[in-house]
């Protein structure tokens, strides 16, 4: 069974423009991209940490490829270098307490006494929160430090507390309180502090190896280091390297920008560390981070979550995160660029794809999923960056097992394929969102949809924003109608001034009858 949202867009059509192209004219216009890339990025700094020009050459080859015709390609190149221009990455920064701190020191083994009882009482190195927890812990009352301490095993309550052995005795000072606690409940301290925390507060605890070098979550943040590309690499590439390959990761959060040593660092974190849980971010301002398949595979039975921001996937890394993660269950993919024809996947239940360019007509094929978000909430009119949206078509396969829904993505043909009579498509579905696209054809998806779906409580609808292209006029075919007997809410998302609201309102209440009232949201 089949569902099959034709979303159109600028993937199709004639091919002969391009090929009117010269290879010398591209090739001049690439050159123009890099020199624009380079200026936004680091126009004063020679170490660029990324090959611009391969970025540069990623990026026309986006623009050549969604483009409906020459016209097209050179609105959409030109407006790319406008924002280019117009962005200045180097004022890009955020607050924080690292800007004079060398971060080399923090891998240097601490022992001295003096050095410890100053490092632990120094907390404007720290994230506040981080400061105000180790306060809890450090100050004289020793109420607080219990409570502390009793809040903790809570947390922990169910996980191995007793010791190990292998641990040193704690520091005598009445004053060092944190010392005592044991190796997994400072681990679950730590897993709430940004990488740089983890390693400060490691100089607290005389262990031999330090804590940080066994902590099993890892935040490692550019915004953190006032986005200095040249810190950020130099830490994370030192943690990494001096982390033991025997150490296992439940989870990596790395938000990056610009750097092509991060494909390095997920690499290692999914081959050596057994990590079961990867979000990445590549800084939405920059252009998307090409996942390369020759540096990362993402062959693991380990994998539980991956969650993946501003990135270029294609086919090969899709079909490892189909085919050899037999334990990923949550995939969620945002702000980036889809060059694979299928997603398949015994094991995914949560799959969301959000703000993502597809080149290619996508197969969705989950056979065990709960739950699936497919939602573009960009505004072409609205930002310079997004000149490359499209969407192609995308096919919905097996969804037998799917609680939950959501499709408000903008479509402009949807057909229903193969439909068995008498075994409804969507069997356990209660709750679905759906956007405006559904009540065209004189509301035939959506009943399509609710002729499938006899468990459907929950129905939401949002329509249009008002910068979206015109509004269509709302008609029911003859002969069409739709019954939904276990439907219990609906829920229309419209502006304020909608004036067809009274009409869609009418059409719902006269066939969904088991439905007494329609609540409406404004935008």
């Amino acid at each position: 069974m089949e569902v099959v949202f034709d979303g159109g867009g600028g993937a199709g059509g004639a091919n002969d423009w391009r090929s009117q192209i010269r290879e010398e004219i591209r090739d001049s216009r690439i050159s123009v991209l890099s020199e624009a890339l380079m200026q936004a990025l680091s126009p004063d700094e020679p170490e660029t940490l990324t090959d611009l020009l391969n970025v540069a050459v990623r990026l026309e080859k986006m623009i050549f490829v969604v483009a409906i015709n020459e016209v097209d390609y050179n609105f959409k190149l030109y407006t790319r270098l406008d924002h280019l221009k117009n962005d200045h990455f180097e004022d890009i920064s955020s607050d924080n307490h690292f800007e004079d701190i060398s971060l080399d020191d923090h891998f240097e083994d601490i022992s001295l006494d003096d050095h410890f009882e100053e490092i632990s009482s120094d907390y404007q190195m720290l994230e506040p929160s981080t400061a105000t927890l180790l306060r809890g812990i450090f100050s004289d009352p020793q109420s607080q430090s219990i409570q502390v301490q009793s809040n903790l095993q809570r947390v922990l309550s169910g996980g191995n507390t007793k010791a190990t052995g292998n641990e040193e005795k704690p520091c005598c000072d009445d004053n060092d309180r944190i010392s005592v606690l044991h190796e997994s409940i400072l681990h679950c301290i730590m897993s709430f502090m940004p990488a740089q925390d983890v390693v400060r507060t490691s100089m607290l605890f005389r262990r031999s190896p330090p804590l940080w070098t066994s902590a099993p979550c890892l935040d490692i943040d550019i915004d953190h280091f006032d986005m200095d590309r040249v810190k950020f690499n130099k830490f994370a590439k030192s943690l990494f390297q001096r982390r033991g390959n025997a150490n296992t990761l439940d989870k990596l959060r790395l938000h990056s920008f610009a750097i092509d040593a991060a494909k390095y660092w997920i690499g290692d974190a999914i081959r050596l560390h057994k990590v079961k849980s990867i979000d990445f971010t590549e800084n939405t301002r920059w252009e998307a981070f090409y996942l390369d398949p020759e540096a990362i595979s993402f062959s693991s039975k380990y994998l539980q979550t991956v969650k993946l921001t501003n990135v270029i996937i294609v086919t090969s890394v899709f079909d490892q995160l189909s085919r050899e993660c037999q334990s990923l269950e949550n995939l969620q993919l945002a702000d980036s660029t889809l060059c694979s024809p299928e997603i398949s996947s015994s094991s995914l239940k949560t799959l969301e794809i959000i703000n993502c360019l597809v080149l290619n007509h996508l197969l969705i094929r989950t056979g065990k999923l709960v739950s699936l978000c497919f939602k573009d909430t960009r505004c072409s009119r609205c930002t310079r960056k997004y000149i490359l949206r499209t969407t192609s078509a995308v096919i919905l396969c097996d969804l037998s097992n799917a609680k939950s829904i959501e499709l408000p993505t903008p479509v402009r043909h949807v057909a229903f394929d193969r439909m068995t009579p008498g075994c409804p498509m969507f069997i356990s579905l209660t709750s679905l969102i759906l956007g405006e696209w559904c009540l065209s054809n004189k509301f035939a998806p959506l009943a399509c949809f609710l002729e499938h779906s006899p468990r459907l409580e929950n129905l939401d609808l949002k329509l249009k924003f008002g910068c979206e292209e015109q509004k269509q006029p709302l008609q029911m075919a003859e002969g069409i109608s739709f019954q939904a007997k276990s439907l219990k809410k609906v829920t229309i998302h419209c502006a304020e001034e909608e004036d067809r609201l009274p009409v869609l309102k009418a059409i719902l209440l006269a066939n969904a009858r088991s439905v007494k009232h329609i609540d409406v949201k404004t935008y």
